[in-house]
This record gives structure tokens, sequence and C-alpha cells, in this order.
């Protein structure tokens, strides 16, 4: 009995220290953020209502550009679990989204009723040594007076919600699970 205690026990070590040891072999090896207007990556919207109507209007965006790369021996990722990333803002990053647009920009249930939206392009699957590259955007407005959208803020409201774009976290998931965190406010 003492026996089969010992080997139980043994074995239970080994699973944790299995799982505790177990690390993101991703590696974020290039971030980049910016505000764009650029119809090629945010694409653009035709006006519907009102004397604008069949004007085309193109979103001024909160942009991120981010390398990241697997530097583990194994494929992250399938056609069933894809790899996903999104922002969590750090406190401040939030109030000056609240500050400039009304609204918490990270939350997509923000953007309702607004005429805005957000996207992403990602790499879904990243082999072994393989580097992906991976776009989030946030619309902040147009710069066409209409009701169908907001209108794009000031310079200077860009410029502050600009400045303190990385003071946040980019997680990275697989499927629901989050694989890798990345404080974004960390100098390269």
């Amino acid at each position: 009995m003492k026996r089969f205690i010992a080997i139980l026990t043994l074995i239970s070590v080994i699973a944790i220290l299995t799982a505790c040891s177990s690390e993101s072999s991703l590696e974020l090896t290039n971030k980049k953020v910016e505000i764009t207007n650029d119809k090629g990556r945010l694409g653009s919207m035709i006006l519907q209502q009102g004397e604008k109507a069949g004007t085309e209007a193109v979103p001024t965006a909160l942009y991120y550009t981010f390398s990241i790369k697997n530097v583990g021996s194994k494929k992250i990722g399938d056609e069933v679990e894809s790899l996903k990333l999104k922002i969590e803002p750090s406190e401040k990053l939030a109030t000056v989204s609240e500050e400039v647009m009304g609204f918490n920009i990270f939350n997509p249930e923000g953007y309702n009723e607004t005429g805005l939206g957000y996207g992403h392009t990602f790499s879904s699957i990243l082999g072994p040594n393989e580097e992906g590259e991976f776009t989030l955007h946030y619309d902040l407005g147009i710069d066409v007076e209409t009701t169908e959208a907001l209108f794009v803020p000031t310079k200077e409201q860009l410029e502050k919600l600009e400045d303190n774009a990385l003071e946040a976290n980019l997680i990275v998931m697989l499927g629901d699970e989050e694989i890798a965190r990345f404080d974004l406010s960390e100098k390269e």
C-alpha cells in the first residue's frame, strides 16, 4: 500500500511540474501603433442618408501592428483553434479612450450606435520558427459630418490617444485559452 501511495505521489508531482513549466513559445518581435485613415488598410463606407448620401468616407483609426514569432518546435494553431489577439487596456488607456471617444474602444459593445467598428488581420497558425504579422484597428470617426457615424476627434485628442496606446497588454489566445501575454508599455 505504501508503494502505491509513493507512486501516486510521484505521478502527481510530475504532472504538477509539467503543467507549471509550460511557458509560451511565442515572442513579440515588433510592435507599432499609429493613427491612420489609410483606405487600403481600413476600407471605406458610402453614406446613405441626407445631403451627403453617396459620399465615400474613410474612417480614422487607432492601428496596431504586431510581429509575433513562434520560437518553439511545435505548430501553434490549426483550422479549429486559431490564434487570436486582443488588447487589454490599462486603466489609464481606458480612461483616455473614454475622454476622447466617450466610450472604451477596446470593449466591442461600446461601438453600438456609433456607425463605427473595429477589425483585425491574423496569421491563424504559426509553424515552428515562423513569424506572423497581426493587426488590430479601432475606428475613431470619419471626417464627414453626418448622423451615420461619429465625427473624428480633434488632432490633439488623437495624439493623446496615440501617446497612451501602448499602455496595455497584448493577449494571445488559442481558441478561448490565453497562451501568451505581452506588456506593450515595456521598452524594446
